[in-house]
């Protein structure tokens, strides 16, 4: 059956938070998020007589991905200096400076992993899929993803300075 406009905005519903949430943890600026996110509905709406309805999450996932890996490609040919405004909203600057720390030693760890383990990490822990729906969307055997997911952690925690009994 193709894709209506109803199933579109249930896809969106469904997925706004944890598709935001993964793609940021590769960009790791909101506005870029926001703006491949509405790329891939987009891309999605303008096949939409081909799109089967019951396959709209796996293709939303999978259109947003390839958005994202290509603005990384771009990034990557030089730096933009980029900053993004709207990075943690606080309530006051110690918040503010704490969450900013965070984040840079949650990237800085993130990009240390290598790209699969990488990749399954941030749609797992921040995209909230299952090990199922990561071995569907990137072709490998669920077991693989569990490998490579267990052994990521166990590196981030490591890197981190997290103990087991917290992850």
């Amino acid at each position: 059956m193709p894709l209506n406009e109803a199933d579109l905005l249930a896809c969106y519903q469904r997925l706004e938070s944890p598709l935001f949430n993964a793609l940021y943890r590769w960009l790791w600026q909101a506005q870029d998020c926001q703006d491949l996110m509405h790329d891939a509905y987009l891309r999605v709406w303008a096949k939409r007589a081909t799109v089967d309805a019951a396959r709209i999450d796996a293709l939303v996932w999978t259109t947003a991905l390839n958005l994202a890996r290509n603005r990384l490609r771009w990034r990557a040919l030089g730096p933009m200096g980029e900053v993004d405004p709207g990075a943690a909203a606080c309530e006051t600057a110690l918040d503010a400076a704490a969450q900013r720390e965070r984040d840079t030693r949650l990237r800085a760890a993130l990009g240390r992993l290598p790209r699969a383990s990488r990749e399954v990490v941030v749609l797992g822990e921040f995209g909230g899929l299952s090990v199922a729906e990561i071995a569907a969307l990137l072709g490998i055997p669920p077991g693989t993803v569990g490998s490579r997911k267990h052994a990521a952690l166990a590196k981030l925690r490591e890197w981190l300075g997290v103990g087991d009994d917290a992850g």
